[in-house]
């Protein structure tokens, strides 16, 4: 365990507008789902495979629960075959986490 080396790579997920936009490192921002609100919860959903949360209280605590589905391999590759997403207005504005990903996998 000694040799091992933690590649953790910071993302960022966006509630913007009923979409889930996410950012990489580099500040590209992508489009890669859904999220809705109803009775005060929200449920956020990739819009390829069938990531979705359960409902939660906050937008917040959705996008939690999904970047706890992710793999660094699935949305590093959402980032490169995505054109980058057009936001109007400053992205810090809306409600967002910051999580990391492993890049080798484990």
């Amino acid at each position: 365990m000694a040799n091992r080396e933690s590649r953790e790579r910071p993302f960022r997920l966006f509630a913007v507008e009923q979409r889930v936009l996410a950012q990489n490192v580099d500040g590209k921002v992508i489009d890669i789902g859904g999220i809705d609100s109803k009775n005060g919860q929200f449920c956020a959903c990739m819009d390829s495979g069938d990531i979705k949360t359960e409902p939660k209280r906050s937008a917040e605590l959705a996008l939690k629960a999904l970047a706890g589905e992710l793999s660094f391999d699935y949305l590093d590759g959402l980032f490169t075959s995505g054109r980058e997403a057009e936001v109007s207005g400053r992205l810090q504005d809306y409600p967002s986490i910051e999580f990391e990903l492993d890049e080798s996998g484990s």
